[in-house]
Parts: C-alpha cells; sequence; structure tokens
C-alpha cells in the first residue's frame, strides 16, 4: 500500500477583482477560484499521482458543496475532511487600486475550517502517513488552529515527516511578534521547510536570503527550500546553501506557482526511499522538479494548472 500524505489547513474561495484599478468595495465583476495553501497542496499531490488526504472542516453551503465536489473529482481521500452542518465557507476578496495598492477583505470569522474541533486532530490515524504538510492562514485562526497544531505535534510523536510553508500574509497579521515567535517555533521543529524569499525576509528582518537562512532556528537534518521566482530557488541544509537555477517561460499567471513548487518538493521526497543519493542530493532533485513544476504553472492561465509528471519530466528535457 502506497504511504499517504496529510496536508492541513484552510480551503476557501478567492474572489478576485477583474476591474484593475477599483477597490474591492468598488468591483462590480470578480472572478472565483478555489484556493487555500494547503489545499492547492493536496490537488497539487494528487494530480502528480500521489495518494494525499485533507485535513479540515468544510461547510455545508454552497460553496463547501463545490468543495466537496472538487475534493471528490481530484482522488483526494476524504476521511479525515469532516463538514459542519450551519456553517460558511471561508471568502476572500484581492483587488488592486488606482495607486497600484493590493486591498483585500477577508471573510474567516467562525467559518468552517476555521472551527474545527482538537478532538479531530486526535482522531486522526497516522499509521500509513509518511508525511504531514501544513501552514499559512490555518495557523493564525482561533480556534481551529488548535486542531491544525495538535496533529502536527501528533505527526511528530509518530515519528512522521513533517513539512511547513508558512505562505505569510502579512496584511492578515495582526500582531507580527507572536506571528514570527509561532512560526520560529514551527520552524525548530519541521523537518521540511518552505518559504518564499518574502516570507524569509519578513520572518528574519534581512533581506539577502542566503544571510537570512543561516539565522532560522536550528534543527538537525532539515530541508530548506527558498523560492526565488524566476530566479529558481535556494536549498539549504546544515549550513549547506546552493541555488537550483529556474526557467525562462511567458508568464500568464503567477498564482499557484508557490504551492505547486511545494506539491512537486514533497511528491519527490516522498519517494526518498528508492533513491541512491544524498540527503541534500535528493534536495537538489526535488528542487529541480519543482521548479520545473512552478514554471509550467506560470505559463498557463487559471486555477487547478499543476501538470501531471509527464509533462513535467519532458519540460525538462
Amino acid at each position: 500500500m502506497q504511504k499517504e500524505i496529510i496536508c492541513a489547513g484552510e480551503v476557501l474561495f478567492d474572489m478576485i477583482s477583474k476591474e484593475p484599478g477599483k477597490t474591492v468595495g468598488d468591483t462590480e465583476r470578480f472572478e472565483k477560484r478555489i484556493g487555500g495553501s494547503p489545499f492547492n497542496i493536496c490537488c497539487g499531490l494528487a494530480r502528480l499521482g500521489e495518494s494525499v488526504s485533507f485535513f479540515s472542516q468544510i461547510a455545508d453551503d454552497s460553496f463547501g458543496k463545490t468543495i466537496k465536489g472538487f475534493l471528490k473529482d481530484g482522488g483526494i481521500d476524504m476521511k479525515n475532511t469532516s463538514v459542519k452542518e450551519g456553517s460558511k465557507t471561508s471568502l476572500a476578496f484581492a483587488a488592486v487600486d488606482s495607486e497600484g495598492k493590493a486591498d483585500y477583505e477577508f471573510y474567516r470569522e467562525n467559518t468552517a475550517d476555521c472551527s474545527i474541533e482538537v478532538e479531530k486532530a486526535e482522531a486522526v490515524k497516522l499509521e500509513n502517513c509518511a508525511i504531514f504538510h501544513f501552514g499559512s492562514l490555518g495557523i493564525i485562526d482561533e480556534p481551529g488552529n488548535k486542531a491544525y497544531m495538535r496533529l502536527f505535534e501528533r505527526a511528530r510523536e509518530n515519528g512522521v515527516l513533517t513539512s511547513f510553508d508558512p505562505n505569510v500574509r502579512q496584511f492578515y497579521i495582526k500582531d507580527k511578534t507572536n506571528y514570527i515567535q509561532l512560526v520560529s517555533e514551527i520552524i525548530a521543529k519541521t523537518d521540511i521547510l518552505k518559504l518564499s524569499d518574502e516570507d524569509l525576509a519578513y520572518i528574519t528582518g534581512i533581506e539577502d536570503p542566503e544571510a537570512a537562512l543561516k539565522t532560522l532556528p536550528e534543527k538537525v537534518d532539515r530541508m530548506d527550500f527558498v523560492t526565488l521566482g524566476k530566479a529558481g530557488c535556494l536549498i539549504h541544509k546544515a549550513g549547506r546553501v546552493k541555488k537550483v537555477e529556474g526557467y525562462t517561460v511567458d508568464v500568464a499567471d503567477t498564482v499557484g506557482c508557490g504551492d505547486s513548487f511545494m506539491a512537486a518538493i514533497l511528491k519527490i521526497i516522498n519517494h526518498r526511499e528508492a533513491e541512491q543519493t544524498t540527503k541534500f542530493e535528493l534536495m537538489e532533485k526535488a528542487a529541480g522538479f519543482a521548479t520545473a513544476c512552478s514554471a509550467i504553472v506560470a505559463s498557463r492561465h487559471g486555477a487547478d494548472t499543476v501538470p501531471s509528471v509527464e509533462e513535467i519530466k519532458a519540460f525538462m528535457r
């Protein structure tokens, strides 16, 4: 039986303004996209052929029914996905105003994914879990954050490889000091860490990615990946840093690039036992595969654009 990957955290609908120069309040036309970083990564892993389940809670409203159908159609195991009666789905509205400033409005108070109970984390079976991945907004919003954090701790207690992507949303963070403390505590415990260069600068206060990497909380054998946009990524382990070059493509849409990168990293690491390589060489292979995957995503319009393994391999050739 193939070992599974569990992804945990939020699922929501992004409502993206189709009227440049208008605020969220002034916009009349929005494009609806299903999203949430852990959800996107879960779907990306399924697209890449991995056995994956999603730990979260969805609403029984119209949006929730769409999410449930999306999970089912995507071949994602829903044994760890609960439905909360009478709840609502999280919504995120985004626009760019006339001055080029991003304008956001989130509706997440008491929504389904934010109110998942700790008891549901205790009930998850981890015997067949190879990797547990979480992060993003799920670690912020109470009371649901306690459930996601508890499942992270349970994964560690059971010897499951853990993965974390904070996917920092600066506009959403109310207390930067407390947030950085929380993220730092998780980084010190996780086995796989993915950050964008902007995330890394926000957390460490250091603009240079290589210098910033070396200030992160230490953990023996942790694998660090820092995305650099079209420039590729950095890999870091035990003080050793290497750059993996990116690919030049005609960019159509950068939405989902970071999440597709993370899914591709986990895909390769999940099959590490078949690799006759050092851990750093495994990281290089994962980073090469992931930069190719995210480059393809950047060249496509719309959501759900993660390519197949065959497409990625052909692109890399």
